[in-house]
């Protein structure tokens, strides 16, 4: 499961509250889901005109940017939100006021975040409908391979790249597409890549290093670095679980991210192999994108 995090957002009497009891309800506590986060934060500073506005949206993008946050934002029709707001009133807003959030929120999905892979907008007004399908859209985004969400964060996000994008998973040994290691365009690339890496870590067990000491499965000193794509990738094992964390200093996320996203799951399996690991040991990939682009 990638996606742990869900911020419910929206303007008032848009039936997050309700919304927030139903998913514990359906998933049993499974999900870390907060009743308005920065998002609403950035639609107040706006309103308000506050000079912290950028703050809040940097934030909202940095949020998107880690791919374990779900944003769920409700809006149902302006009849919908005043007929709520009739029958139980709200100590902040009045109808004009809760119509000016609420046109906050719309351009928020119409015109900013709402095209992003982890941002699910819901216009109806049956709780029902909507429960079924957030509970869908999150199980099709945990589904949706790493690779595939980056890039999609991307080229959804109007800009030719983003900067520090993460990714984080748990390597499934089933669902390894070995092809890629014969990709044309980065064959030669890997090749070296994993020879390097991989004589890093038996010069580290053997004691060839500066220190002249046998390095144990716990050493901190498993790493590999370069001034190219991948730019360091850095192995620990604890906790009976192999942690890699890869750094990629750029990423075209239109050509070459899905080969080295694929190269990189397959290299962390056979690190495990290369460090003599359990055959079904957990392996932990996380990926730090510094910049995904699309144009070079």
């Amino acid at each position: 499961m990638r996606f742990f995090n869900i911020n419910i957002e929206g303007p008032d009497c848009s039936g997050k509250t309700t919304l927030y009891n139903r998913l514990h309800k359906e998933t049993n506590f499974k999900y870390n889901i907060q009743d308005r986060s920065c998002m609403s934060m950035f639609v107040y500073a706006k309103m308000y005109e506050r000079e912290d506005a950028s703050i809040w949206f940097d934030k909202i993008l940095d949020d998107l940017k880690r791919l374990d946050t779900l944003y769920v934002l409700l809006l149902p029709s302006e009849n919908t939100i005043l007929n709520r707001l009739e029958k139980r009133g709200d100590e902040f807003q009045d109808k004009d006021s809760i119509l000016k959030v609420r046109s906050y929120f719309r351009n928020i999905a119409k015109m900013g975040f709402g095209s992003y892979p982890n941002v699910l907008v819901l216009e109806e007004d049956g709780l029902k409908n909507n429960v079924i399908e957030a509970l869908q859209f999150i199980d099709a985004l945990n589904e949706m391979p790493g690779q595939e969400l980056i890039k999609s964060l991307v080229l959804n996000s109007g800009r030719n790249e983003l900067i520090d994008v993460q990714c984080k998973e748990a390597i499934d040994r089933n669902h390894l597409d070995l092809t890629v290691l014969d990709f044309p365009q980065e064959k030669e690339y890997y090749e070296k890549i994993e020879f390097e890496f991989f004589n890093k870590i038996f010069r580290e067990f053997v004691g060839l290093n500066e220190r002249h000491q046998a390095q144990k499965h716990d050493s901190r000193r498993f790493i590999y670095t370069d001034d190219s794509c991948i730019s360091m990738i850095h192995v620990l094992w604890r906790q009976n679980k192999l942690n890699v964390s890869v750094s990629l200093r750029s990423s075209n996320v239109s050509k070459t991210l899905w080969a080295d996203y694929e190269f990189l799951k397959i290299l962390s399996v056979k690190t495990a192999k290369e460090m003599s690991l359990s055959k079904d040991c957990v392996i932990n990939l996380a990926v730090n994108i510094r910049s995904a682009h699309i144009v070079p």
